[in-house]
């Protein structure tokens, strides 16, 4: 690429020309691949060493060079000076999650510690700061001009402009969430090999096929145990549910699943999720922002919280009703009076294979995974874009199981290489994921190398790998991560790839999952693996058509888990919530969550969010997926598998990475934005819509996920709303109750629900003062400064209130509570923000009810006294 900049540059910045990875590992052969088996605490240390001081020395020439700065000798020499300390991290993490060694964990803690102490100081410098802030960008094309942008962000997300005294603060910060979110990884890993479910006889493991109980077997000879081991996935619900006949096995398994993280001991989590929310908290407000989601999702695609938050909200309801007609359709099929959580999975897969003729062995039969992987996975990926892929021997990498496969492309040019851990073991983290070793960018001059990651339960010897179709569609979705970072073609490693926001990433991954059941794709790898046999027609009709036979409970654990993290999330400096557990049921109560339906993770073990990035992030799924639903149906209109269509979106949409913005990437391609009806159909919570309607813009997209809404059942009033309407007219206030068909878990969602500013809405949130209660009315627009609050009040502490003592104190529910109609007084406050809106809407009594107060009709029927809830300029 050609530079609009004059002059050239030898860049001394080049990471090949220092000695880190003769310091840490022999590269092999052309694609800069370490070799693991070399990988001891000694040579991790020696690595970040070398990387953290060649980092240090090159921001030191940056800063002392008495010539003006430009772009190549300064931001693109800051690039560079990064590579190594990335590098190092990415070989780090591929260990610590693939095959982690109990004697390497000191030396892992300390490059974790070592290269977040770095970042830090480099981003925190203010003298470097200012050099990348002069670089003129006025003639940069636009890839440079955008790269420069970018830079000068991530220093002011970083703290760059902050004083000294707040550097500082940041600067601690960092490194406690490094040391806390490692603590939390270990914990999570050590509670969840604990709670690996020992049982010791065989008809314990009724309905399990011969190959799922012979691994069970090998599981615990591993473990020198006798007996059956079943290991725990990541999941709160664990696959083997679907076929255990025996409910207690059942019980079992799904009690050793929620209890991750919250048993007391080495293995408990609230600690570090208190602290770790906390911090992000402080840390957010530091940087200007009311909360860390605030923070988080300024820079990602949806824009804010409340975007995020909506989306979430509006499809609660109809994923609560899709749930209510699939129990009662369990329900009525056998009899049944009740479901038990432990049971709600095992009865849908039971449905969906005595309603659609489906045998779980047998489909599995169909599903082997070389097979799979060649005929399936890379024939999709040559079809639609051209590429081959090859075994790629001589590969030393992190455990024997690892394979390897390079990549080329219709011309025959490498593209880069794959590493692929298709099992589970005691020494890797569960779930699936792609990582990048290796990431491509011209900058550097290498290929990409990336790794996929799964937990599948290694078979006897000789005996084949299979997978369920849960297996299936994660093989698929990961592997369209491994794409997005292939076909990276960006100048700066920073931009390249898969370094797109959270909320985008996940758009190639389930994109490609369209192809798993595909006419064009499946007959070449759904073949018996002991007859070679085809499957059947009917078998994959029946097949596609049980898909969408459980997307209510799908997609009411998924909503659960993500309203989690954003309430986590959505915390202000100077809250701290100390009852974990009771946050979390406080939180699902109020969002209208079944408790029959545990969260897809729950918080003492969502990893995502408090040890992989994912903070304030989980609703990413769901909004990468309003775009990959729309995406998968314009490739259909193309005709599928058309090399010209994958040719064209690659090199569009995929290859650019961030060194283009995405959305615009994606409007400028195909002429519009997606809409969300494809999403609501592909989990069947809408009917088909007219494909010819006219395109929503993303912004809709909650609005019309609500708008698809099939409960056509009217709230009913509540005893509450009764209590309430009778002090209104006490006080001499019509009453003028609203009532909704579903919750209003957020002032948010309130806010959108009655079209007002987020500020008009007059929370009640109850508060302990010594185990009292305390009601304080605050504007929707912040939350209440505790410390502060406390302060003024001239208390010790200001703690939120757990469930019990809202109930106890209020008569109502969190989400739901009114200022009034209580059993009993309660001390109010009122926060004065609210004197500036003209009508304010509170709760009245339930979370789907509120009504219309004015600032003195507040104060007449709390009695309470006027307080600021928020130190003046402590908003920013």
């Amino acid at each position: 690429m050609k530079r609009k900049e004059s002059g050239t540059s030898t860049m001394s910045s080049e990471p090949n020309s220092i000695d880190v990875w003769e310091a840490f590992l022999d590269p092999q052969g052309d694609f800069s691949l370490p070799d693991f088996s070399a990988v001891t605490p000694a040579s991790l240390i020696a690595a970040v060493r070398a990387a953290t001081d060649f980092a240090r020395s090159e921001v030191e020439g940056i800063v002392d060079d008495e010539n003006d700065p430009t772009f190549v000798s300064t931001t693109v020499r800051f690039e560079s000076a990064t590579i190594p300390m990335a590098r190092v991290g990415a070989v780090v993490a591929a260990v610590e999650s693939n095959h982690f060694r109990p004697e390497l964990a000191d030396a892992v803690a300390e490059v974790w510690d070592r290269l977040s102490a770095a970042r830090t100081r480099i981003f925190l410098n203010v003298d470097l700061f200012h050099r990348i802030e002069q670089v003129p960008s006025t003639d940069l094309n636009p890839e440079d001009k955008r790269q420069q942008e970018l830079t000068v962000e991530e220093f002011v997300r970083a703290g760059a402009r902050l004083g000294e005294e707040e550097r500082d603060q940041m600067s601690t910060i960092a490194a406690e969430l490094t040391t806390l979110g490692t603590s939390f990884s270990r914990a999570l890993q050590k509670d969840t090999r604990e709670l690996a479910v020992h049982l010791g006889e065989v008809d314990q493991l009724a309905g399990l096929s011969e190959d799922q109980i012979a691994a069970a077997a090998n599981r615990a000879a591993e473990r020198d145990e006798d007996g059956y081991l079943l290991p725990l996935n990541n999941f709160t619900q664990q696959l083997v549910l679907e076929s255990l006949e025996s409910s207690e096995t059942r019980r079992q398994v799904l009690d050793n699943s929620t209890s991750r993280g919250a048993r007391g001991g080495e293995g408990d989590t609230r600690t570090q999720v208190a602290d770790i929310t906390a911090l992000r908290a402080l840390q957010a407000k530091l940087l200007g922002y009311p909360s860390y989601s605030s923070f988080a999702i300024d820079n990602q695609t949806a824009g804010g919280p409340d975007a995020a938050a909506d989306i979430v909200s509006s499809l609660i309801a109809p994923a609560n009703a899709q749930l209510a007609e699939e129990l009662t359709q369990v329900k009525e099929r056998y009899g049944l009076d009740d479901v038990a959580a432990e049971d709600v999975k095992h009865h849908l897969a039971q449905y969906r294979a005595d309603e659609f003729g489906i045998d779980a062995d047998e489909v599995a039969k169909y599903f082997e995974f070389d097979t799979v992987l060649n005929e399936g996975v890379f024939r999709a990926a040559t079809g639609l874009y051209g590429v081959a892929f090859a075994p790629h021997e001589a590969v030393t990498a992190w455990h024997e199981d690892v394979r390897a496969f390079e990549a080329t492309d219709a011309n025959e040019r490498p593209l880069g290489l794959i590493l692929i851990d298709p099992y589970s073991r005691d020494t890797k983290r569960g779930g699936a994921w792609m990582g990048e070793l290796v990431t491509s960018s011209r900058l550097t001059g290498h290929l990409p190398v990336v790794t996929l990651s799964l937990n599948l339960a290694k078979p006897g010897e000789g005996r084949p790998t299979l997978l369920n179709p849960t297996e299936l569609n994660t093989l698929f979705h990961e592997f369209g991560h491994v794409l997005h970072g292939l076909f990276a073609n960006s100048t700066y490693p920073s931009t390249a790839g898969t370094a797109v926001p959270r909320d985008y990433v996940e758009f190639p991954s389930q994109l490609n999952e369209m192809w798993r059941f595909h006419p064009q794709v499946l007959p070449h790898y759904a073949k018996h693996v002991d007859t070679g046999e085809p499957m059947p027609e009917s078998l994959v009709t029946a097949l596609v058509d049980s898909e969408k036979f459980g997307q209510g409970f799908n997609t009411t654990e998924y909503l659960a888990a993500a309203m989690l993290d954003l309430s986590w999330h959505s915390l202000e400096a100077g809250e701290h919530i100390t009852d974990v557990l009771a946050f979390e049921s406080e939180v699902l109560a109020a969002a209208g969550f079944t408790t029959l339906v545990p969260p897809r993770y729950r918080t003492t073990y969502f990893g995502h969010i408090f040890a992989s990035g994912y903070a304030a992030g989980y609703y990413s799924y769901l909004y990468s997926e309003v775009i990959a639903a729309w995406v998968s149906e314009w490739f259909e209109a193309q005709g599928g598998l058309s090399r010209e269509a994958g040719t064209a979106f690659r090199e569009a949409i995929l290859a650019p990475g961030y060194s283009l913005d995405p959305m615009s990437a994606v409007e400028r391609f195909f002429g519009t934005r997606p809409d969300v009806a494809p999403l609501l159909r592909r989990r069947g919570l809408a009917e088909p819509v007219d494909t010819e309607a006219a395109p929503t813009e993303p912004e809709d997209v909650a609005g019309q996920a609500a708008a698809a809404e099939t409960v056509e059942a009217q709230p009913d009033a509540h005893p509450n709303h009764a209590l309430v309407a009778e002090v209104l007219e006490a006080k001499g206030i019509e009453p003028q109750i609203t009532l909704f068909t579903d919750a209003t878990p957020t002032a948010a969602s309130a806010a959108e629900k009655v079209g007002v500013d987020v500020g008009a809405i007059a929370n009640s949130l109850v508060f302990s003062s010594g185990g009292d209660p305390v009601l304080i009315m605050t504007s929707g627009a912040h939350r209440v400064d505790t410390e502060f609050v406390a302060d003024q009040l001239g208390i010790d502490s200001l703690d939120r209130a757990d469930k019990d003592l809202v109930r106890t104190a209020t008569g109502q529910v969190i989400g739901g509570v009114a200022p009034c109609g209580h059993p009993r007084p309660i001390p109010t406050y009122v926060d004065t923000a609210l004197k500036d809106y003209p009508v304010l809407w509170a709760a009245a009594g339930t979370p789907n009810s509120m009504m219309p107060l004015t600032y003195e009709q507040l104060l007449a029927i709390t009695g309470g006294k006027e307080i600021t809830v928020v130190e003046e300029g402590a908003e920013g």
